[in-house]
């Protein structure tokens, strides 16, 4: 049996738009206009004990500026400032900051160490118009255990991907939350290079569903459809608004994951510019380690489980989809299957593992349940994916989480995207890894 190491990742930290009151209007936050103007603190151009000798900082500040612009057709004015320190908090100077200036009010954000960076947007409460947001890179970042770490640019082992962190805070900087997408730029967590003993960069790729998300915000919406809808949750014989429930379809084609979204405290929940095509439709309760999870835990009463709402929808263009969904028994009870963490080369985290086209991996899954799945359980929505249900194998882990592993196939014509395991349990259970699997377009 394997003995398998578990690695912890960063946590890119950023703001968090206020909790809306019980019937509020649900805010959009962006900017009103799609030419920014953004500072680059001369700070980036100085040695930084946070940044590896030789790195091409303003390259990947640029690199991460142009992946975004290329989706929204943002013009982003970039200029230099002798500004050290992002604007204290209700008290904006009208100048959106780059900065890894070790200032007092820069390193105060940082609380944990193995947080990289942190975005504060400054934004109209009624409106939603962004008036200024500011990024600062962690001037010190470190592990868990207390040793120093740095952001590089050549994917050297045990560094930060600093395109990668820029490309995430870029999308809060734009106004996008944290995804629930494992194979997402704004998922919540960053790995070091090295995991899994490959390069940390597929977070520098915008996913399908960053794509989306942040075109429902500035893109065209021509030629596009959208789908709409409310989730419900039957508490005790009542229907309740289900408040944070992560909503995501995939592509039936293909099975990559297209679009992702929360619901709001009203339940309802829209996935904009949407491909006209064939999707299914699926839900599931998310507890994260970020701020939002104490939101989740006083907005519901318990947590459901994941169900699969419809098995095709059709989006067709300039058009919208409604999609109502009522969890009702066995949906409304505790869920017993908590698949958390995914993993390659005897490594586990909570990061998307990368696959080639063409290639057979062995992939480990971990969390409670998994050790109660038979092999036919483990599959993934795709015609280029397929799991070997012989394969499956049970893991030895230092701790008390089950772990399995399974042997995958990648089809050598496989797209590239974020493509999602299904669990099955023997009682029926349904639980997912979002985008857990990830084929990167340069491969």
């Amino acid at each position: 049996m394997a003995i398998l190491a578990f690695v912890v990742s960063g946590l890119p930290s950023s703001f968090d738009p206020l909790a809306e009151a019980p019937g509020a209007p649900e805010r959009t936050v962006k900017w009103p206009s799609k030419t920014i103007q953004v500072s680059l603190s001369t700070s980036l151009s100085y040695s930084s004990p946070a940044i590896k000798s030789q790195s091409d900082v303003l390259g990947a500040v640029h690199r991460a500026l142009a992946a975004w612009s290329r989706v929204t057709n943002i013009r982003f004015i970039e200029v230099q400032s002798a500004l050290q320190s992002i604007s204290p908090v209700g008290k904006g100077d009208g100048v959106s900051l780059i900065t890894i200036a070790p200032t007092g009010d820069n390193v105060g954000l940082f609380a944990e160490g193995n947080t990289t960076a942190r975005t504060r947007v400054f934004y109209d409460q009624d409106s939603g118009e962004i008036s200024e947001a500011d990024i600062v890179l962690n001037p010190y970042p470190y592990s868990s255990s207390g040793a120093a770490l740095q952001f590089s640019t050549d994917g050297s082992p045990g560094t930060y991907d600093l395109e990668s962190t820029l490309a995430h805070e870029i999308g809060h900087f734009l106004g996008l939350e944290h995804s629930h997408v494992i194979g997402a730029t704004m998922q919540a967590t960053q790995a070091l290079n090295g995991t899994y003993g490959l390069p940390a960069t597929t977070e520098r790729t915008l996913s399908d569903a960053d794509q989306a998300a942040v075109r429902s915000l500035y893109g065209s919406v021509e030629k596009t459809g959208s789908v709409e809808g409310r989730i419900l949750d039957n508490v005790d014989g009542n229907l309740k608004p289900a408040n944070a429930a992560h909503v995501w379809i995939e592509d039936v084609e293909t099975g990559r994951v297209v679009a992702s979204s929360l619901t709001g405290s009203s339940g309802k929940f829209s996935l904009n510019s949407i491909p006209p095509g064939s999707y299914r439709a699926m839900v599931e309760y998310v507890e994260t380690s970020d701020g939002e999870a104490s939101v989740r835990r006083a907005a519901r009463e318990r947590p459901f489980r994941s169900v699969e709402m419809r098995s095709r929808l059709r989006v067709l263009a300039d058009k919208s989809v409604q999609l109502m969904y009522v969890l009702v028994p066995p949906q409304t009870s505790r869920p017993a299957l908590n698949p958390r963490f995914i993993g390659a080369n005897a490594e586990l985290s909570t990061v998307p593992v990368p696959v080639e086209p063409g290639k057979k991996i062995k992939l480990f899954v971990g969390g409670e349940g998994v050790d109660q799945i038979p092999g036919t359980g483990f599959v993934f929505n795709s015609p280029f994916i397929t799991v070997d249900p012989a394969s499956l194998t049970l893991e030895q882990f230092y701790n008390s989480t089950p772990v399995v592993s399974l042997e995958v196939t990648v089809a050598e014509n496989a797209p590239a995207g974020d493509y999602t395991l299904r669990l099955q349990a023997n009682s029926g259970e349904l639980a997912y890894l979002v985008g857990g699997l990830t084929i990167n377009p340069e491969n």
